[in-house]
């Protein structure tokens, strides 16, 4: 019997939440729904390893050291990626309500099979060893920094 994932029920928290429980050694928040717009306060913050499996994210993330990260078949609505150090994530099956901006991230060692972008941007992100094999892009662009923001 498949489970829609409407049906899924998840836990609703905050960031600040999310980095008193990092902290205090949990890794493992799957099923949980981010909402919390709250620009800058991951800058700089590592949450490397933490497992987003299956999670609904409305967040700012810009800044925030995400290396080897489970996005796997997480939903993403609004969320920011800006400035930001992806190495060796997971983004399989990840999809994505809006287009999303990845400005200026690191996505070495990535993998992004059934991977659903819609109308997304990646701008001047460090992406030749990513494996976008098998993802399915609809109106995703790639540029050079140089060529999206000018001189």
């Amino acid at each position: 019997m498949d489970i829609e994932r409407d049906e899924i029920e998840t836990e609703e928290i905050g960031i600040k939440e999310l980095l008193s429980r990092y902290n205090a050694g949990e890794r493992n928040f799957t099923d949980i729904t981010i909402l919390e717009i709250d620009d800058g306060l991951l800058r700089g913050i590592d949450l490397s390893g933490i497992n987003l499996e299956n999670s609904d994210l409305w967040a700012d993330f810009s800044g925030a050291i995400l290396r080897g990260v489970n996005f796997r078949y997480s939903m993403w609505h609004i969320a920011a990626w800006e400035d930001i150090d992806f190495t060796g994530s997971d983004f399989t099956g990840i999809h994505d309500a809006v287009g999303c901006d990845f400005i200026r991230c690191n996505l070495s060692n990535t993998i992004w099979t059934k991977a659903e972008l819609w109308q997304s941007r990646f701008i001047g992100c460090e992406d030749a060893t990513a494996d976008f094999s098998d993802a399915d892009f609809c109106e995703v662009k790639f540029f050079t920094e140089k060529r999206f923001f000018g001189e």
